[in-house]
């Protein structure tokens, strides 16, 4: 598709935004449906001044990253409830110029899961309580999983194990990973430049264990790695990814996502760190 005065803006907001895969994903996406759609990357140190951006320029939808999934919150017309939640906003949808606030991090979580297995009822440890450890937990408590919260900082652990209704731990409390069904890796450790780094011992780990380890870059963490070869079913981070940007694409556009090229072009846009 060529750009004209009929092209719809989407955008991806951060700080640092280089390195970031969401046009590759975007972009195929419209051009296979030949959407007039085009996606692209600002690097953002101005919360405030980037939303009245999106505002004047009729931005159809913005992606929102790190440092910024708080941040923009005040800045806008509503959030849906599980952003509300969650405490984070990973999308804006520009709605008739109001703004609206989502997180799909929780929906590209629980896709991703439910490819691999059933989650309700299931044992889940989620190691880390951070911000994706947020999303995730409150799609795992949406799915009535049974949940563990374990994270190095005991009291992080706590506090969001009492909003979702889980048990908690610190790092002392891996070992009942011998006992669970799912185990999601929720941390950042293994990320690249780290890659040979793990917070699970691979003794702990059991060829009925479901392993998801968010980090995808490396996409063979030390962990997956460790997870292959006990023999547990693996889900790699990049899954998580995709299926968040799935969901935005199909918000931002109203139609449904080309899913298989999306990913193609992930897995190519990952290739090349590798």
């Amino acid at each position: 598709m060529s750009i004209d005065a009929k092209t719809k803006l989407c955008c991806i907001i951060g700080n640092p935004i280089d390195h970031s895969l969401s046009p590759v994903m975007h972009n195929a996406g419209y051009k296979a449906l030949s959407l007039n759609f085009v996606y692209v990357a600002f690097q953002v140190s101005n919360v405030d001044n980037a939303i009245a951006g999106i505002r004047a320029l009729d931005i159809k939808g913005a992606s929102v990253t790190v440092p910024h999934k708080l941040a923009v919150m005040p800045f806008l017309d509503k959030l849906d409830a599980l952003a509300k939640d969650i405490g984070a906003v990973n999308t804006i949808v520009n709605s008739n110029g109001k703004l609206i606030g989502s997180n799909t991090d929780c929906e590209g979580a629980i896709r991703a899961l439910e490819e691999k297995t059933k989650i309700e009822e299931k044992r889940v440890i989620v190691v880390g309580a951070g911000g994706a450890a947020r999303a995730i937990a409150f799609g795992l408590k949406m799915k009535k999983a049974k949940i563990k919260i374990i994270n190095r900082t005991k009291d992080h652990a706590q506090t969001l194990a009492k909003e979702v209704g889980a048990e908690y731990g610190d790092l002392t409390d891996l070992s009942e990973i011998k006992n669970s069904d799912i185990l999601i890796h929720a941390a950042t450790t293994g990320m690249h430049p780290n890659s040979n780094d793990s917070l699970v011992p691979k003794e702990y780990l059991h060829k009925n264990l479901v392993v998801f380890d968010i980090v995808y870059n490396p996409k063979e963490t030390k962990l997956i790695k460790d997870a292959e070869k006990v023999g547990c079913q693996i889900i790699y981070g990049y899954k998580m990814l995709l299926y968040q940007a799935v969901a935005q694409f199909e918000l931002f556009t109203g139609v449904k996502a080309p899913v298989e090229v999306m990913e193609k072009a992930l897995l190519r846009g990952l290739a090349k760190y590798e």
